[in-house]
């Protein structure tokens, strides 16, 4: 893709393998868990790699304040790169954002996509200082659980993953994150689980299956938990 001239605002993120950006007369490579912004009338060019294509979300976005936006979250006039990590809720705010373009033109679905914008670049406000403050690697954990989120993870292993005790890996995350270890884990897997609920025709017990869980009524029981409502209802609810 090539653009002199670029009207809108875009957004890449790329989750796996590599491409190539030149922005102005600036050359990146792009990596999974980059997250590249190229502001309004940027003019810019990117491909993926021959050997290792990688796989992005994209969006273009406009508005009264979209360009205040990105002025928040771009450090310097020539850098347009940010290294996040493989952000499991930036990608879950991609996912809505794709499932929401399935409703075409419609009126309320693009009143809540672009709040739901506004949403995810705020948290990419919120990820920046920590990545830049914080030594205990959370984006580390958290691709961690992303890579696992159709099995199991043991405390244990996060833990060791960024080298710290279980009690002082517990007492970090939570001080960044509001919720244990194994707290955050399962509202991802119920994230993912309301995602396939709501974009495929998969039975209750091959979703409990996908996300690790062997016993359906287990599942269900932790969803309404964490959900609110059991997953059976909860079908009904975003699709009636």
């Amino acid at each position: 893709m090539e653009r002199h001239q670029h009207v809108d605002h875009l957004l890449i993120y790329c989750i796996a393998g590599e491409g190539q950006l030149q922005a102005q007369q600036h050359k990146t490579t792009i990596i999974a868990g980059d997250f590249v912004v190229l502001p309004r009338g940027l003019s810019h060019q990117y491909q993926a790699s021959n050997t290792n294509p990688w796989s992005i979300y994209w969006v273009h976005f406009d508005g009264v304040l979209s360009d205040t936006y990105v002025q928040h979250l771009l450090p310097g006039p020539t850098t347009v790169k940010l290294s996040l990590g493989l952000h499991p809720e930036l990608v879950a705010g991609f996912d809505t954002l794709v499932s929401l373009h399935q409703a075409a033109y419609q009126l309320n679905p693009l009143i809540y996509a672009a709040n739901h914008l506004t949403q995810l670049l705020s948290l990419v406000a919120v990820i920046k200082p920590q990545l830049q403050t914080e030594h205990f690697d959370l984006q580390k954990v958290l691709s961690n659980m992303q890579k696992n989120i159709h099995g199991q993870l043991k405390l244990e292993q996060l833990a060791a993953s960024v080298n710290l005790s279980k009690y002082h890996f517990c007492k970090r995350f939570k001080a960044l994150t509001g919720h244990s270890p194994i707290q955050h884990f399962i509202h991802l897997k119920m994230q993912r689980a309301c995602y396939l609920l709501d974009l495929t025709d998969q039975p209750i017990s091959a979703v409990s299956h996908s996300l690790g869980y062997e016993d359906a009524y287990y599942f269900s029981r932790l969803f309404k938990r964490v959900i609110g409502i059991p997953p059976r209802e909860y079908r009904k609810l975003k699709r009636g």
